[in-house]
This record gives structure tokens, sequence and C-alpha cells, in this order.
């Protein structure tokens, strides 16, 4: 299941090896990555690179600033980009909201690599 056009995701999660393993899945089928240690990290990196950025995965559960309060800095600087919240965790009321207003997706860890890739090939999709 290949991703169009060489994609960059921002992979933000405090579990180094859910980066890894995320990474790899996003490599192996033609995507590009960076990542980001917890919701701070990733809005620098984002202000750095936004331009290179077309999709963000994004845990919500994480140090220093979660994964929502990451996402609503993001949206400040692009409010169109795409955002899938991952999470072993039950949705928080706040992040159901914005996937119920279709501004974010969820995918629930642990997940296969084919469910993960499908959900950013939805989000990818104009």
């Amino acid at each position: 299941m290949k991703l169009q056009n060489s994609p960059t995701i921002l992979i933000v999660d405090d579990e180094e090896l859910m980066r890894e393993v995320v990474e790899v899945m996003v490599n192996d089928n033609g995507g590009k990555t960076l990542t980001a240690v917890d919701g701070v990290d990733a809005v620098e990196v984002f202000a750095d690179k936004s331009d290179e950025i077309d999709l963000i995965l994004m845990d919500f559960s994480m140090p220093r600033m979660d994964g929502y309060q990451a996402y609503l800095e993001i949206r400040k600087l692009k409010p169109e980009l795409p955002i899938i919240f991952i999470s072993g965790l039950q949705m928080s009321p706040e992040v159901e909201e914005e996937c119920g207003k279709g501004n974010a997706l969820f995918v629930s860890k642990p997940f296969k690599e084919d469910q993960l890739l499908g959900e950013i090939k939805k989000a990818l999709t104009p």
C-alpha cells in the first residue's frame, strides 16, 4: 500500500519505539518522516518546516504539552493541515469533537500497518 507523491509526515510520540515503528511503516511505503518527542517539540519542528510537512501523526498523551494542545497551536499556523491522532487511550472529549467535525482522524494503538496507511491516504486525499 504505497503512499502517493512521497508525503512528508511528522510523527509525534513520546515513546521512542513507537516513533521508530511508525517511521519504518511510512518510509517503507514511500513517505518521508520527521519526528518530535512531545507537543512542544512538535510545534517547534512544525514552525521550522511547515512548508515541507503534509500530515501529522500525533499521540495525545505526552509530557510538557499534550497532543491536543500541540494540535491547537499547529492549527493556528496551518488550519488545513491533516492531523491524525494516535493513542492507546480512549479519545478525550476535545479530540472526539474535532474528529466528529472532520477536522482530525483517530487511530487506536495498537494498529496494523495497513490500517495506519489507509488513514494516512484518506487524510491526504482532497
